[in-house]
């Protein structure tokens, strides 16, 4: 058997999870990527590039692991990669004898000198369902109401798992993969320190690579225009999806994106994201919390020692769901319906003459 080589370089994955600024923090890594190379720290220039790297690790494909490490290594840099799906993707089986496919990508390093760190930012349940729901209603790809949608998520498998043990449980079974986890929008850090001013989660995460700490404050900044389009926004969204599911398929599979910046669009010159959506009312936000109480103990006993999950993530005072009466709901659905009427036609017609 040849002897494995000396462990040399780092493979950072960042992983997420969902809705924990994933899309700020790509955007502020690319454009800063030549000042990161040159101190050290390699990663693709292209959103398609993580993604590939994503697909590799999902049909346990090396080439294109190998092909970026043969990179990194020429140039004498670690390797950053960074695609919130890795963590969902990660705990799945892996190829042959693996159980997981992290651990098939750690040995797969290990035997070709690399070692394998992980870091993820954590949100509790509550804010990341509610704002996981207004992102994937956004994007005309789910129907059903809110409650209806936690329901699933808290009971099956879906692309919305937000339990940490079956999200990050398998690491415990791997010593060898460095892993650091970063509560998202806390006001304490994972050794239970009080945090004065909110942090800047790209800042957080250069904080866990290899370089000097004044790298952070020379990086160009970036702005993430990825903000949920209001109460009337999810409405008209999930109006056009569901008449579109039920009446026109394809034509929502062919327009979805087109239909989505129309949204947007519209919603931002409404002012709409004024008033968020919220779908969490006392009842379902104990219910969350209830589901999810175990596993966050677990979660916090293997990861976080120092410190426990409700210090970390106090219940929220309750923030009722914007209440509507019978008279505004009723104008409220005849001027979507019309709404959603008038762009499907502009929508299709324009790209049908285009």
């Amino acid at each position: 058997m040849p002897a494995q080589r000396a462990i040399e370089r780092t493979v950072v994955l960042h992983v997420g999870m969902h809705k924990t600024a994933s899309t700020y923090i790509q955007k502020r890594l690319r454009k800063n990527r030549g000042l990161l190379r040159r101190h050290g720290v390699l990663l693709p220039a292209r959103r398609r590039q993580d993604r590939a790297l994503l697909d590799g690790l999902v049909n346990g494909q090396w080439k294109p692991w190998r092909r970026w490490l043969n990179r990194a290594e020429a140039r004498g840099c670690q390797l950053l990669i960074s695609h919130e799906a890795l963590s969902c993707a990660l705990p799945k089986k892996g190829v042959g004898k693996f159980e997981t496919r992290g651990c098939w990508l750690a040995e797969k390093l290990r035997a070709n000198g690399w070692q394998l760190k992980i870091v993820g930012f954590i949100r509790d349940q509550e804010s990341y369902l509610n704002s996981r729901y207004t992102q994937l209603v956004k994007r005309l790809t789910v129907q059903v109401d809110f409650e209806s949608y936690v329901t699933r998520v808290m009971n099956e498998n879906t692309i919305s798992e937000c339990d940490l043990m079956t999200l990050f449980g398998w690491l415990k079974k791997a010593p060898e993969i460095e892993t650091v986890f970063i509560p998202f929008g806390s006001s304490l850090d994972r050794n239970g320190r009080s945090i004065q001013t909110r942090p800047d989660p790209y800042e957080q995460l250069l904080g866990e690579l290899p370089l000097l700490k004044k790298i952070a404050k020379q990086s160009r900044p970036a702005r993430s225009r990825n903000e949920q389009p209001g109460r009337l926004g999810v409405a008209l969204a999930r109006a056009i999806s569901t008449h579109l599911a039920e009446q026109d398929p394809i034509t929502l599979r062919k327009h979805q994106k087109a239909l989505r910046a129309v949204i947007e669009r519209h919603a931002k010159q409404q002012h709409w994201p004024e008033q968020p959506f919220n779908g969490l009312d006392a009842e379902l936000r104990q219910t969350i919390r209830h589901r999810y109480e175990c596993t966050n103990r677990e979660f916090c006993q293997t990861f976080w020692p120092s410190v426990q999950w409700d210090d970390l993530f106090p219940a929220q005072p309750e923030t009722l769901p914007t209440t509507i009466s019978p008279e505004q709901h009723r104008k409220e659905t005849g001027y979507l319906t019309a709404l959603r009427n008038r762009l499907i036609a502009d929508t299709v017609n324009g790209h049908s003459r285009g």
